[in-house]
């Protein structure tokens, strides 16, 4: 009840996870398994996550661009981009 989850997740760990509900081996090269959203699953505060942002820009200054993406487990998550 009220519970939110900032751990990210997408469309691409449905599978796996559905897999890993029904004793399959999710092992597959996208998508995690949520745990975290599963009952008995780890606390989701403490998933390890790595958030890192990269930028790029046109040498004459014209254009300039960043993109901020979180890694958990073995998956990448687009956070959010922007133009600045």
């Amino acid at each position: 009840d009220g519970v939110v989850d900032r751990v990210p997740a997408s469309n691409v760990d449905i599978a796996p996870t559905i897999l890993a509900l029904h004793g399959l081996d999710p092992s597959q090269p996208d998508g995690r398994v949520l745990r975290e959203a599963l009952v008995d699953g780890p606390d989701y505060e403490k998933i390890p996550l790595e958030t890192r942002s990269f930028a790029t820009f046109a040498h004459d200054g014209d254009y300039r661009a960043a993109i901020q993406v979180t890694l958990v487990a073995h998956q990448r998550y687009v956070d959010k981009s922007w133009r600045f």
